[in-house]
């Protein structure tokens, strides 16, 4: 196949949801419900009653499943990397196909070893880090979210994976890579730095929404939504999604080579930019005494 599916797909969900976040911004109370039931979830959710909807509606907590599924398919695209820039060993020939079939049998070597190995490795690091969120400490409430977001969710980690190593050197029929530690720039050591960063105050601004819903003793004592506050949340509603943000530009950077990855960064940057601007107007509707000075999505600008 010479079409690259993973672009097309991230394209049309970049502009779909771009075009749905505009709309729901715009005018959410004029907009069908079976719309605004299918797209916000979490304290955005809306309890409009829509039988058709509420059939294909999954558990929020089912997240973790994205995870489950990542971190081991990280792990195993890492090996690979490994092998074939180490050890010089060949991908198995169902990897090539794989590769083919979603990123297009013409697809190039573009990108050298040393930035696929820093992103392969970075990314592992996420998704490992996001499955012990998930599994050990987020508190879900007990909201559902459409399948359409949980089919999305394994989309995106398999169009992210695919393209870190779909147009590296050494992953596409007839080329070959040699990997040198001198190649890792400071750049790249930069970027790599910055992604680290955000992934660690990720996992902060978890633990902070975390004791919202646990006492002292560690135990849950409620699901409800209260008003976050103390580090990334006293700039920012969207501590989450701009540490999200942060993280695919470095890795952007790092493929800056690649013609499909950056996809993937446009598509998390509206999804994200999407769900820090709902939840900023969600508190300021919520909550009468929210604080006025904090941004929506970058401290002190936007």
């Amino acid at each position: 196949m010479d079409i690259n599916l993973v672009r097309i797909v991230f394209i049309f969900n970049s502009l779909f949801t771009g075009l749905i976040g505009v709309l729901i911004g715009a005018c959410e109370p004029y907009l069908p419900i079976v719309i605004t039931r299918t797209y916000c979830y979490g304290k955005h959710a809306v309890t409009a009653d829509q039988p058709l909807v509420k059939k294909v509606e999954v558990p929020k907590r089912w997240f973790a499943h994205f995870y489950i599924f990542a971190a081991p398919a990280s792990t195993c695209m890492l090996l690979l990397v490994i092998n074939r820039y180490w050890y010089n060993i060949d991908a198995p020939q169902f990897v090539y196909n794989i590769l083919d079939f979603l990123l297009g049998s013409s697809r190039k070597s573009l990108v050298p070893p040393e930035r696929t190995f820093l992103a392969a490795i970075l990314l592992t690091i996420q998704c490992w880090k996001r499955l012990y969120e998930t599994c050990f400490v987020s508190v879900f409430s007990d909201s559902k979210i459409n399948i359409s977001h949980y089919i999305v969710g394994f989309v995106h980690y398999i169009g992210t994976i695919s393209s870190v190593i779909g147009e590296s050197r050494g992953f596409v029929r007839g080329s070959a890579g040699n990997f040198h530690w001198d190649g890792i720039s400071y750049t790249l050591r930069f970027c790599a730095a910055i992604f680290l960063w955000a992934s660690y105050w990720q996992l902060k601004t978890n633990y902070t929404l975390v004791r919202l819903r646990k006492n002292e003793k560690g135990v849950v004592v409620t699901k409800s939504y209260k008003i976050p506050r103390g580090e990334l949340f006293d700039y920012i509603s969207g501590p989450l999604q701009f540490t999200e943000i942060l993280m695919y530009l470095a890795l952007s950077i790092i493929l800056w080579p690649s013609t499909t990855y950056h996809w993937i960064f446009i598509w998390v940057l509206i999804n994200q930019t999407s769900c820090a601007f709902m939840s900023h107007r969600w508190y300021l509707q919520t909550f009468k005494n929210y604080p006025k000075e904090r941004k929506r999505l970058i401290p002190f600008i936007l």
